[in-house]
């Protein structure tokens, strides 16, 4: 009877354990539409100094029917999931932040993450960000061609113009910090954007 009594709270023990084990896990489901990065490694960076990117260490893995899938208890960190450098053209790199539970990630021509809090603030900045990038540089080369040209005038309207959208933009990411809360994505959208208001 003793013996099934200790046998019973080891294996009650162990279920407590095992849940506790997946509770922590983060999990990065992958997939690719390049058949050519069939059989090919990817790769999960801890993002930052190459010292710290040596106390987490670099994971791998091979895609296999155009998928990949990382699972680790390492903790939150930010990190790059990126290609082999042989391979890589063609492909964005993307962060991602390893907190516990699923994140779906695509890797192609544009790389996309989501799933978890964290990746979910990470991909609506980057969307953000690509399309703010993009209107702002057009943008800087029209006021600057018409400055060369002479016209300050409409060169300084279109400075006006640029300055309110750069405006709402920091507006807009820092919404989204907000909608988020404390995080190592934040605290990444922090150093560059400031500390929202």
């Amino acid at each position: 009877m003793r013996k099934l009594f200790y046998l019973l709270i080891a294996f009650v023990c162990s279920g407590i354990v095992c849940c506790t084990d997946t509770k922590d896990e983060y999990i990065i489901k992958g997939s690719t539409s390049q058949s050519r990065l069939d059989g090919e490694r990817v790769f999960l960076v801890p993002y930052g100094t190459k010292a710290y990117e040596d106390s987490i260490g670099v994971d791998s893995v091979v895609i296999k029917n155009g998928k990949f899938e990382f699972r680790g208890h390492k903790g939150e960190f930010l990190a790059r999931v990126t290609m082999d450098k042989r391979v890589r053209y063609g492909t964005q790199d993307l962060l991602i932040v390893t907190e516990p539970g699923e994140i779906t990630v695509v890797i192609d021509s544009i790389s996309s993450g989501k799933g978890t809090p964290q990746n979910d603030l990470l991909q609506a900045w980057k969307v953000l960000k690509q399309d703010h990038d993009k209107v702002h540089w057009n943008q800087s080369q029209h006021i600057k061609y018409l400055r060369e040209q002479g016209d300050t005038v409409y060169a300084n309207a279109l400075a006006d113009s640029l300055r309110v959208y750069n405006e709402s933009y920091l507006k807009l990411i820092h919404d989204l910090m907000r909608t988020t809360g404390p995080g190592i994505a934040y605290d990444l959208l922090r150093q560059r954007y400031g500390e929202p208001e």
